[in-house]
């Protein structure tokens, strides 16, 4: 009887163990995939500023032919 219990309790330390090492891996996952989201938000962060610097630069553009166009108008009458 006294064998099958400490044969048990070898058992549940091994269990232990593969717990905690698994533990230990699902946190480094967790890291490495919070780190891996927070480049991911500032890459997005980047794109959003760079679409708002593009959008504003067509707008511009867009009003620039619509002078030209309106001036080219005027000449040809």
């Amino acid at each position: 009887m006294r064998v099958r219990v400490i044969c048990i309790m070898e058992d549940l330390m091994v269990q232990l163990e593969t717990a905690r090492q698994e533990r230990v891996q699902t946190l480094k996952e967790f890291m490495r995939l919070k780190n891996e989201l927070a480049r991911a938000q500032r890459r997005c962060d980047e794109l959003r500023l760079e679409n708002g610097k593009l959008k504003e630069a067509l707008l511009v553009a867009e009003n620039e032919v619509q002078s030209l166009h309106a001036y080219a108008a005027e000449i040809v009458m």
